[in-house]
């Protein structure tokens, strides 16, 4: 990737196709933590519990289901036209329900954005730890937990400071990922962290464009489980970059209005 406008409106559309997908984040309607106690979901038929993460529905038309996730993994499937997940998060079984006539989606119109500012694409030096380690940050879920592979530190230059970050591995790729906030953060974009990739450069450098910083699903819905950033990536700086706060967030009490201070 490079640092040209070109690119950042082409990532730009495709952070729109990826709001806007029909069984996406912002199609979910509930985020539904399951117990042996039997409850209804709203959208969809039956009763439905677990018994640790094996996740069981009782139907009085279709009988009973039951899936092993600790077989299955994440699984999904459709049901009364709603696209129905099943997951683990943090040791329990939840279920959200992926309604492509969510109130949410059709609300949505684009991801919001800083301008493109070429003041904040920068190279960075990797100071690598002695041997990889394991980071472990928080979640908008209180007690939740996720643990990521550090090879090091980013290191650069913006507006005249010394700045440090800690990356994290990218799967199959030489690229790293970097969640971060900054003094943005909670005011013009959202308040938990963005996720940003560098990308490895032939002279072993990485290049750390802001500009092409997304947003978690958090950032739109009460009904996701994203990481926070670590502690230690929290910027002094302004990063009036990449995406901002959208205009509105999905709860448990419906849409509410977003406003950037």
């Amino acid at each position: 990737m490079t640092n040209s406008p070109d690119n950042w409106l082409s990532w730009k559309e495709s952070r729109d196709r990826v709001f806007s997908d029909p069984t996406g984040f912002l199609a979910i309607t509930d985020l539904v933590w399951l117990t042996q106690e039997p409850q209804e979901i709203k959208g969809l038929s039956g009763s439905w519990y677990a018994d640790g993460i094996t996740i069981h529905v009782i139907d009085s038309s279709k009988g009973e289901h039951v899936w092993d996730l600790d077989k299955l993994g994440d699984t999904s499937f459709e049901l009364d036209g709603i696209k129905v997940e099943l997951a683990v998060r943090g040791g329990s079984a939840v279920v959200r329900p992926r309604d492509p006539n969510s109130e949410m989606l059709k609300s949505f119109s684009g991801v919001k954005t800083f301008d493109y500012n070429p003041e904040f694409s920068v190279v960075a030096k990797l100071e690598l730890n002695d041997a990889p380690k394991e980071v472990v940050v928080g979640s908008i879920i209180e007690g939740m937990t996720q643990g990521y592979v550090s090879p090091g530190v980013l290191v650069f230059e913006l507006n005249g400071e010394t700045h440090r970050l800690i990356a994290f591995e990218k799967a199959s790729s030489q690229d790293l990922t970097v969640y971060f906030k900054d003094a943005t953060s909670g005011k013009t974009s959202y308040g938990t962290a963005r996720s940003v990739t560098a990308n490895h450069q032939p002279d072993g450098t990485f290049l750390l464009d802001f500009n092409f910083a997304g947003n978690f699903p958090c950032a739109y819905t009460d009904f996701a489980t994203c990481p926070l950033a670590p502690v230690e990536n929290n910027l002094k700086v302004a990063i009036e970059a990449g995406e901002s706060k959208p205009d509105r967030r999905n709860t448990a009490d419906g849409i509410k209005e977003q406003v950037s201070n």
